[in-house]
């Protein structure tokens, strides 16, 4: 029996991204790499402080080097001689700039006879932003706000900013000699390392071509300038980066499957929807409708869970709030408080959208509990607002910081009365 869901769905969202935080994940690759008397550690991404701590307690003092990280996501943890910058995200900023190019520094500084050992984690693609030569960080900036804004998948984001980056698509890699190994956290769909961060320590497949009919496709004004960039031929080198030892040290397949085991700990019968669900938040919430309607239907007591990388498609204005925040929002209408259905989504590193929450919560009540505050749902819903919608009812969820990143984490409790 659950006694109070929202405590019980929080604290499987926890152990969903506890199960993929550095401590855990990394020392059993970190013991894979050959160190003698010194290691320059490098990274990028929202938990990239926690990793180089992580790195710090295994290799202790012959560390050195940097990684950069998103504001507030420092870590209390020793990290030795391994610099730790902050920089902005999801937009980049000026000290984006300053630590790409930093970063690209240190890769070229590094002795050939020094292991470098890179710290990818989602996130990274902002947190270290340097332009593509002939391209100003303003119009790489205006891109990039486009994009997040336009229903583009994470993929086809990655894809343009790589041929539109100085860092990204293989390039940090590029900048350095000797031993290169990457311990990389996943917080895309599908797990390709290429577009994780926009994969500055991996090959990349891909051609300026197909940036370019991404920005058409979304009709974005495409300048001078970066009709120029995109037109260049892309470095063959970039394309057989073999040099580079790459790892997937955790995904989205890790967290819900320690949220899974946790469940089922507790006696919950589980069934895992889909690690990998893209697409919009609205669409996702109303196909996952009929599953939840079988279950009530059939009396069961059933916890559903499900990942991937859901995106928010404005049809007009765009409003606060993110596409976890969304996916329970339209989740909840679709209900319209049907008894016994409890959800919650979130996003794994503690932030979905543009607030510093990680996702909302619904139960039967919300809607009824919305309109007694004067909130319309449906209202909020058309104008993507769902932050206002469920700060409303006390029903956000935030973590802080979690210092990892594997995409979403999406649960459905089914308790029929």
């Amino acid at each position: 029996m659950i006694d109070n869901p929202k405590a019980f769905l929080t604290d499987l969202f926890t152990t969903a991204y506890t199960a993929c935080k550095a401590e855990y994940a990394m020392p059993e690759y970190l013991k894979k790499i050959q160190v003698k008397d010194k290691v320059c550690i490098l990274g990028a991404g929202k938990a990239a402080a926690e990793m180089a701590a992580a790195a710090y307690q295994y290799y202790g003092d012959k560390c050195y080097g940097a990684v950069v990280t998103r504001y507030g996501y420092e870590t209390d943890k020793a990290t030795g001689a391994i610099e730790v910058l902050t920089a902005s995200h999801p937009a980049p900023d000026e000290n984006s700039l300053k630590a790409g190019r930093y970063l690209l520094q240190l890769a070229a500084e590094a002795p050939a006879d020094v292991p470098v050992v890179f710290l990818i984690s989602g996130g990274g693609s902002a947190l270290a932003c340097v332009p593509a030569e002939g391209l100003s960080f303003s119009e790489k900036l205006k891109v990039h706000k486009f994009l997040v804004k336009s229903g583009a998948s994470i993929n086809q984001i990655n894809v343009v900013r790589k041929h539109l980056s100085g860092f990204k698509g293989g390039k940090l890699a590029a900048a350095c000699r000797g031993q290169l190994t990457s311990l990389i956290l996943s917080d895309v769909v599908g797990d390709d390392l290429s577009i994780i961060a926009s994969g500055p320590t991996v090959s990349d497949p891909s051609e300026p071509s197909e940036a370019l009919a991404i920005l058409k496709q979304y009709q974005y004004p495409i300048t001078a300038e970066i009709e120029a960039v995109l037109q260049r031929p892309a470095d063959p080198a970039l394309k057989q980066l073999t040099d580079t030892q790459n790892y997937l040290i955790g995904n989205a397949n890790v967290a819900i499957d320690a949220g899974a085991v946790a469940a089922r700990a507790q006696g919950l019968e589980t069934q895992i929807i889909s690690y990998e669900v893209e697409g919009d938040a609205q669409a996702a919430a109303k196909a996952h409708l009929p599953i939840v309607e079988q279950a009530l239907a059939q009396n069961k007591t059933l916890l559903l869970l499900s990942g991937g990388e859901l995106t928010v498609t404005a049809t007009g204005s765009l409003g606060e709030g993110g596409p976890n925040q969304e996916y329970v929002l339209a989740l909840a209408i679709a209900l319209q408080g049907k008894a016994g259905v409890y959800a919650l989504a979130c996003d794994t590193d503690g932030v979905d959208g543009s607030q510093d929450v990680a996702g909302a919560y619904i139960d039967p009540t919300s809607l009824q509990r919305a309109s007694a505050a004067g909130v319309d749902a449906q209202a909020m819903l058309a104008a993507h607002d769902s932050y206002h919608f469920f700060k409303a009812i006390d029903d956000l969820i935030i973590s802080g910081p979690t210092n990892t990143n594997v995409n979403d984490f999406r649960a459905i409790l089914v308790v029929p009365s």
